[in-house]
């Protein structure tokens, strides 16, 4: 009688319930789903855009840089009346951010910041180029 009860239990047993299914009439064209003439949209949700002053603050960066004096190195409104906020000198300061560089602003170099992301150093170049006086 254990043994019985324990099929039973885990489903070994017959059941005296029945299921029963709706019964329909519709036919399979009626029951499927209508298709749609408008194409789904595709997701267009972008990365938000980083806050390179976050970033700046968050780094070494002041260190060496304040936004409107010379420091150690060059002010930031300084950087940024000196190249056009273009692809081109984006891309060029982002790699002077990540690499480090040299003789642009004097003869003392700018460390590497290899542990940052292209685009961490990207937002970074953003800000510090929407400082133009």
């Amino acid at each position: 009688m254990v043994i019985a009860a324990g099929l039973y239990a885990c489903g070994g047993g017959e059941s005296t319930e029945t299921t029963t299914q709706p019964i329909s009439n519709a036919t399979t064209e009626e029951t499927a789903p209508a298709a749609t003439t408008e194409a789904a949209a595709p997701a267009t949700a972008e990365a938000p855009k980083k806050d390179g002053q976050a970033l700046i603050n968050g780094s070494d960066c002041r260190t060496c840089h304040k936004d409107d004096s010379k420091l150690i190195g060059p002010a930031y409104q300084d950087v940024a009346k000196k190249y056009e906020n273009n692809a081109a000198n984006v891309k060029m300061l982002t790699e002077k951010i990540i690499n480090g560089g040299q003789g642009n602003w004097g003869e003392i170099p700018m460390a590497g910041h290899p542990n940052l992301s292209q685009d961490d150093a990207a937002a970074m170049v953003d800000y510090i180029l929407s400082m133009k006086k």
